[in-house]
């Protein structure tokens, strides 16, 4: 069954679907853009730490295994026939009767989600719902939870973020979903905070990690910038440096930002003698490049969004210029990087972590069954299709007390988490959350644009999976994320792995 949603787009259909993959991932910018209109409208900034706010009659929740924690009963919730106060909730039930939170019936889950399925991003847009139906149709597909239905409301918001504040709040308060996705915590974050619904999300910004209701199951942008140096330095021997990176003044989209990258490579000896900052709307790259091509760095390392990177693709293909250890960054690990450069991205440099999950027939076929048009083999479609297991296994341990607190208790206990399906895959992560750490994403390894055997271009698996982010010689982990320190490691975790 074709995916619809309630503008009645179709995936993979309509002209121009080509030029579009040309500017994809827009969306970063204007979600940038955002943070500074909310600073300097409101004055308030979203929630900078994950926050455990405990409550009378709080189910308590022991510490589990790879499955995830197990609840146990404490004051305020007690055996079948007595009377339990559910967390968060104002109804006391007397009785083994189900205790239910707005979007669950005896039935069925509805939950929801507004993304970018039409305008500049509607190709990224169209994998991440693409990716997420296909994991809910798997889910329904095995026998849904608990023998209840998971059904998704997805809307679209053309990359909109003022339409995906509106199309959330939609779903929380008419379509009354039980929990979300998609939706950005710099866009919803204090309304999600205000209403509790957890969010199963990709992640990216750190507002979506420290967020106490956003669970993500990829790698913050920091992480990933630790990793890229640590991978330039420590396994392609790279030198030195230049950083392109985008500023609007705000959050990872800033010159300070950029100053606590440029931090990270110098204390791995690496000089950077080049930062070049891009504007929001900016287009060509011809200067970076020829900064990069006269100082004659050895790696450039790409702090902006895929449609950027393009165009830095086109200006070195006409000055003739790579960098001689290559380039790559956090958000150009999709395919559109390749569609869109042709044989001159080969060599390019990123990082993912789903590895088995390409490798699972189930998970493809789904996806396709969606949409034969949207790229599977994509971590932005694997990672909403991870999104929906994570929230299937969340809620399968609720039985019939099926609420928003309790689901976001549970999650924080889950530990090494994995779901069944690749339980024991060699190539794949693990996820832990605690109720002072979101940061769960314990994996992930690089990749590099090559040539399969085909002579198709594809981003193709480089190291094992890591165990770990290395910080810096001298570094100690960002503040936001102080309380993960099994995420991070001191010393090179991609330098065992280079060849000498």
């Amino acid at each position: 069954m074709r995916y619809k949603h309630d503008t009645s787009v179709r995936f993979g259909s309509g002209k121009g679907n080509s030029l579009r993959k040309l500017t994809p991932y827009l969306f970063s910018a204007a979600l940038a853009l955002v943070l500074v209109a909310t600073a300097a409208l409101t004055g308030t900034k979203p929630p900078t730490r994950v926050v455990h706010a405990a409550t009378a009659g709080t189910t308590a929740v022991a510490l589990g295994g790879s499955s995830g924690g197990q609840v146990a009963s404490t004051s305020g919730s007690q055996a079948l026939g007595g009377t339990r106060t559910i967390a968060g909730s104002s109804r006391t039930v007397s009785g083994p009767h189900p205790i239910y939170d707005p979007g669950v019936t005896d039935n069925s889950i509805l939950v929801g989600g507004s993304t970018f399925t039409s305008g500049p991003a509607a190709v990224y847009g169209e994998q991440i719902a693409v990716g997420f139906q296909a994991g809910v149709n798997y889910v329904n597909d095995h026998g849904g939870i608990n023998g209840r239905k998971l059904v998704a409301k997805i809307y679209d918001d053309a990359g909109d973020p003022v339409k995906q504040l509106a199309n959330t709040k939609r779903l929380v308060e008419v379509d009354k979903v039980f929990a979300l996705t998609m939706s950005y915590a710099p866009i919803t974050g204090q309304y999600v905070l205000q209403k509790k619904v957890p969010v199963f999300h990709l992640g990216q910004f750190n507002e979506e990690f420290t967020n106490p209701w956003w669970f993500s199951v990829g790698g913050a942008q920091r992480t990933s910038s630790f990793a890229t140096a640590d991978f330039a330095t420590n396994y392609l021997h790279a030198k030195s440096a230049a950083i392109f990176y985008l500023d609007v003044g705000a959050a990872n989209y800033s010159r300070a930002y950029a100053n606590e990258v440029k931090s990270d490579w110098e204390r791995w000896g690496v000089k950077v003698p080049v930062m070049v900052p891009f504007a929001a709307d900016q287009a060509s790259c011809s200067d970076a490049i020829s900064q990069a091509k006269s100082a004659g760095v050895d790696f450039i390392d790409f702090e902006i969004d895929a449609s950027k990177v393009i165009n830095c693709g086109v200006n070195a293909q006409l000055n003739g210029y790579k960098p001689p250890k290559g380039w790559g960054g956090y958000l150009i690990g999709v395919p559109v990087i390749h569609e869109a450069l042709g044989d001159f991205s080969e060599g390019m440099y990123a990082f993912d972590a789903f590895g088995d999950l390409y490798n699972m027939p189930e998970y493809r076929q789904e996806v396709q069954k969606v949409s034969s048009k949207t790229e599977w083999y994509s971590s932005v479609t694997a990672s909403y299709f991870l999104a929906a297991l994570l929230m299937r296994d969340g809620i399968a341990k609720l039985g019939n007390d099926i609420t928003r607190e309790r689901l976001r208790e549970v999650l924080n206990t889950f530990t090494d988490w994995r779901p069944a399906e690749l339980a024991h895959a060699s190539d794949f992560p693990t996820w832990t959350w605690r109720p002072d750490c979101h940061l769960a994403l314990h994996g992930g390894y690089a990749i590099q644009i090559q040539k399969d055997p085909s002579g198709d271009l594809k981003w193709t698996q480089i190291t094992p999976q890591v165990p770990a982010v290395a910080l810096p010689p001298g570094a100690s982990a960002p503040s936001d994320f102080s309380h993960c320190t099994s995420v991070f490691a001191h010393g090179s975790v991609f330098g065992r792995y280079a060849k000498r």
